[in-house]
C-alpha cells in the first residue's frame, strides 16, 4: 500500500523557462536555440512551399476549366458554321422555308458559343495563378525573423 501525500496545487510542477516550457530551471543554451531556430525555419519553409503548391494547383485547375470552356465554344462555333453554310445554300438554291429552320439552329449554336466563350473568359480571369497568399506570408515571416535576430 502506498501513501499519497497531499500537496498544494502546482507543487509538483517543473520549473519553466522564459517561454513557459519545462527546462529544469535553466535557460536554453545557444546550440539548443540555434537548433530550435533551424528546425522552426525548416518547418516554416516546408509549410510555405506547400501553401505555394496549393495556390498554384488551384490556379492551374481554374485555367484548365477555362480552356475547356473555350474548347466548347470552338465546337459550337464549328457547328454554327456548318448550319450557316447549309442555310445559305438552301436559301440560295431553293428559296423555300427549309432554310429558315437551318438559320434558327445556327443561331442557337452561335448563342451557345457566345455563352461558353464568356464563361471561359471569366474562369481564365477569375483565379490568379500566382501564389499571392504565400508571398504575403513569406514577407511577414521575413519581418518576424528580422525582429527576432535584432533582439
Amino acid at each position: 500500500m502506498s501513501q499519497q501525500v497531499n500537496q498544494p496545487p502546482g507543487a509538483d510542477a517543473q520549473p519553466t523557462g522564459p517561454t513557459g516550457a519545462p527546462n529544469g530551471g535553466r535557460t536554453r543554451s545557444t546550440p539548443d536555440l540555434v537548433r530550435s531556430i533551424v528546425t522552426d525555419t525548416t518547418t516554416l519553409v516546408r509549410k510555405e512551399v506547400e501553401l505555394a503548391r496549393q495556390e498554384v494547383t488551384a490556379g492551374i485547375k481554374a485555367r484548365a476549366v477555362g480552356a475547356g470552356a473555350f474548347g466548347a465554344a470552338a465546337v459550337a462555333a464549328f457547328f454554327a458554321v456548318i448550319f450557316l453554310s447549309l442555310a445559305a445554300a438552301a436559301a440560295l438554291a431553293l428559296v423555300v422555308p427549309a432554310w429558315a429552320a437551318a438559320l434558327i439552329v445556327a443561331g442557337v449554336y452561335l448563342l451557345v458559343a457566345g455563352v461558353a466563350a464568356l464563361f471561359g473568359r471569366g474562369k481564365m480571369k477569375g483565379t490568379p495563378i500566382t501564389p499571392t497568399e504565400t508571398q504575403r506570408t513569406v514577407k511577414e515571416n521575413m519581418e518576424w525573423a528580422k525582429t527576432q535576430l535584432q533582439r
